[in-house]
């Protein structure tokens, strides 16, 4: 399928003109160094087929690594285990709700739903896609109605108008809900309330859109604080058609998890870091699933550390979970600049949808560069904990290293079949040779990766330094 030139925001958004959130501290569950100890995928599940100058090299999995809720303050559901938040139909004296049952069961299946082969609830995606490690559940309560009339809170300017609605959803509550079954890890916080308004969406970034903000009250209820809130209107569940659509809550949730959006927020803006991700990934366009960034600093997968010359066996990244993190120089975090390579199939939650490479299987790379800190965007349209991201500064946070080096993504918004490595395919030396990383300090990428075959279940990969 020809890709339309024309590039849509996705419809799940955080705020970009507010300013930088700070969340209380929240400990992560379990251990704070992951290590293997977070993922069932392992250096065991690959094969390394050597030769005289690569015998017994293998990936190696970390004693111990940070996680992003371990180093970030953005964040409020753990990303381990079985947090519930709470989930609030909204609607106003003004605007009534016209059918609560179907209202309820809609938001009910968007969130808690089984799946089905054309559908996922937003318990069924990350269920699959954490490899079972994150069983999120929503509890989805009657429909609330506010004490005023929708206008009352567009139109608030003195405090947060989310804030109110969630006081006045606590307090309605309070005494009826044990508010401290929805603090998952015991850390004093709400894990997360959705509220989902009965109002028509507004502009992007206005009071009626979708977004991820924090609380910025400072009520207690049952020992509980709110921290984080997702906002969002009825429409963007229930389309015109009668479906159920839970993409919104998906990727909203991404944001509750510690993720950033990777789309571009200014397109066009001559900054040189343009279209994001091309759409394919969760937090670009609603589509797809987490890259295998997002799911190593979520703790759902390791990283698979290359340092030395190997040959290495994949299985899809989709099933399988595996990605190699391929680095001059292993320094014990996730939080660093280093190439990513996964076995890319058009398969899973990556079927049917022209964004991701136009069906095309292979090696797709990452170049991620995921330091910490806001000297290179104190000014950005986008507050993050990273020098980088994927709107407006010089450098993008994640990107795709296209195989044809063309860089096509920056002119036309999207990857296309040509942006895979195939069998031959030689990153660092047919293809994108002279390859360099942002840091002056590491300078040109010292190593190559050639694809030497791929099966449907197995790509092969050369590594030489």
């Amino acid at each position: 399928m020809k890709k339309s030139l024309l590039f849509t925001l996705p419809i799940a958004l955080t705020l970009a003109s507010c300013d930088v959130i700070t969340f209380p501290s929240i400990s992560s569950i379990g251990s704070s160094s992951s290590g293997s100890s977070t993922s069932s995928i392992s250096e065991s599940s690959l094969s390394s087929q050597s030769s005289s100058s690569m015998n017994d090299n293998a990936p190696f999995v970390p004693e111990s690594y940070d996680l992003v809720q371990d180093t970030v303050n953005f964040w409020s559901i753990p990303s381990l285990g079985s947090p519930k938040v709470l989930v609030v139909p909204v609607d106003f004296p003004n605007n009534r709700f016209a059918n609560t049952a179907t209202v309820q069961s809609n938001i009910e299946k968007a969130f808690n739903g089984a799946p089905t082969s054309s559908f996922q609830s937003l318990n069924s995606f990350y269920k699959t896609s954490s490899f079972n490690k994150l069983n999120l559940q929503g509890d989805v309560l009657d429909i609330f109605t506010t004490t005023f009339n929708d206008s009352y809170y567009e139109n608030l300017t003195s405090t947060d108008p989310n804030t109110v609605i969630i006081n006045e959803i606590m307090n309605f509550y309070n005494g009826t809900i044990d508010f401290s079954d929805y603090d998952y890890n015991a850390d004093g916080n709400l894990d997360g309330i959705y509220m989902i308004y009965n109002h028509p969406a507004g502009d992007w970034a206005s009071f009626w859109w979708a977004y991820l903000w924090a609380y910025q009250g400072n009520s207690s209820f049952d020992g509980v604080s709110p921290t984080a809130y997702i906002w969002m209107p009825y429409e963007f569940v229930a389309t015109n058609n009668g479906e159920v659509d839970a993409l919104t809550f998906i990727h909203e949730t991404g944001h509750m998890l510690g993720l950033e959006d990777f789309y571009d927020y200014e397109e066009d803006d001559g900054s040189g870091n343009e279209f994001g991700l091309g759409g394919a990934d969760m937090m670009d366009s609603n589509a797809g699933d987490h890259n295998p960034w997002s799911k190593m600093i979520l703790g759902w997968i390791d990283p698979l550390v290359v340092d030395t010359s190997m040959q290495v066996d994949l299985s899809p990244y989709i099933s399988s979970g595996q990605a190699l993190l391929i680095t001059e120089d292993w320094n014990g975090t996730l939080f660093d600049e280093y190439i990513i390579a996964m076995y890319f199939t058009p398969t899973g939650f990556y079927t049917g949808d022209d964004y991701f490479f136009d069906g095309q299987s292979g090696m797709v790379l990452y170049h991620v560069d995921a330091r910490l800190g806001t000297t290179a965007n104190v000014n950005s349209v986008y507050p993050s904990d990273y020098i980088n991201n994927n709107s407006d500064t010089p450098n993008k946070l994640i990107k795709f290293i296209e195989s044809d080096g063309n860089n096509s993504l920056m002119s036309t918004g999207f990857v296309w079949a040509e942006d895979v490595y195939r069998p031959g395919h030689t990153f660092n030396g047919n293809r994108n040779a002279g390859y360099r990383f942002h840091q002056s300090s590491l300078g040109t990428v010292d190593f190559t990766v050639r694809v030497v075959s791929e099966t449907s279940n197995n790509l092969r990969l050369n590594i030489q330094y």
